[in-house]
């Protein structure tokens, strides 16, 4: 048997390798289909990847609630109608409690070893197993988008819409300097940073459980250009706004109500219709890039509503040569292309 996991110096460990195609196909999807075919090696070699792809976001997801809360107060909100905005948001996904992540998390990472046991023994029950490890995370992580989008709510009713770009500098500040500094093609060619930004989309994605199975599934584009990666839907703001992933009750829709923009802003894709989750892509991707280092890393076609309401898609391009990024990209943003991209922004 091959392995199907590498070390990936950027990630700083193991993930999954092969061809971009290959990659997109969910975790859990290569898992069951493994099962299924009797190859228990690569079901026991990826079951531990499963984890890897959904520790980022067991990290942000544990930390942004309590961070928006802060910020909403800090920004002069009065803190008992905060308190009383997060309540009923609690009532609304949580029976009214604060929901355990970090118990979740811990029964999921149980599930996961116990499944992984199954594998190992070749026991007939081992794809339940797979399957109940991930309805877990599932369960887990969907609450946790809805908890953060539900504050981000909370954030725009207490300041307004316009609030958005400043809460989510707030949340990812660091990931701006992080991804300036190692992206800038004066520290590396940027044909290493179009593949770094690929695994990442890839890894990502597959802890996101994109697509309608939620089984991670990613839909890779190849053009002479650059590459798509299209989730239909993604697990977090697309999977918010479809029919079908939210058994009818898209979280624009009451009892939720959660806010999208009412008009297009250079930090909402220059589009309306953008839920406030969805927001920070657009900044950690190509406002920011292009403010700090001349242009977009990863240039994106999100989901709208109403439109996404049925069938929710998402695309991420990644050029092969940034020079290719055109120029109505910079358009919708409110920037210009810099005389030279080899110049970058300072």
């Amino acid at each position: 048997m091959s392995r199907t996991t590498g070390h990936e110096p950027f990630l700083g460990r193991d993930t999954r390798v092969g061809p971009l195609a290959e990659l997109g196909r969910g975790t859990y999807r290569v898992i069951l289909d493994a099962i299924d075919n009797g190859d228990w090696a690569t079901a026991v070699e990826l079951l531990p990847i499963t984890i890897q792809e959904a520790e980022e976001l067991h990290d942000v997801y544990g930390a942004w609630p309590s961070q928006i809360v802060s910020w909403c107060i800090d920004a002069g909100a009065d803190t008992q109608e905060v308190a009383a905005g997060r309540q009923a948001l609690l009532d609304l996904i949580a029976d009214g409690q604060t929901p355990d992540w970090e118990g979740a998390w811990t029964k999921y990472v149980q599930l996961t070893s116990r499944a992984t046991e199954l594998c190992q023994a070749q026991q007939p029950t081992a794809r339940a197993a797979v399957l109940a490890a991930r309805d877990r995370w599932m369960l887990a992580h969907d609450q946790a988008v809805d908890h953060v989008y539900g504050l981000l709510d909370l954030a725009v009713r207490l300041h307004g819409e316009e609030c958005l770009p400043t809460v989510w500098n707030h949340l990812m500040s660091p990931w701006y300097d992080e991804h300036a500094r190692r992206l800038s093609r004066a520290n590396q060619p940027w044909e290493e940073s179009a593949r770094q930004l690929s695994v990442a989309i890839l890894d990502g994605f597959h802890g996101h459980l994109a697509g309608a199975d939620r089984l991670g599934d990613v839909e890779v584009i190849e053009e002479p250009d650059r590459v798509g990666f299209r989730f239909a839907p993604c697990g977090s703001g697309g999977r918010v706004m479809d029919d079908a992933t939210t058994d009818g009750t898209p979280r624009m829709e009451p009892p939720y109500r959660f806010a999208v923009t009412s008009k297009a802003y250079d930090w909402s894709f220059g589009k309306a219709g953008v839920c406030a989750y969805c927001v920070h892509c657009c900044l950690l991707n190509m406002t920011e890039p292009t403010d700090r280092l001349g242009h977009p890393t990863r240039v994106i076609e999100p989901p709208i509503w109403p439109a996404s309401r049925e069938g929710s898609t998402c695309t991420w391009w990644v050029y092969r040569d940034v020079d290719d990024v055109p120029d109505e990209v910079y358009h919708q943003i409110g920037r210009r292309r810099p005389a030279s991209t080899d110049e970058e922004a300072t």
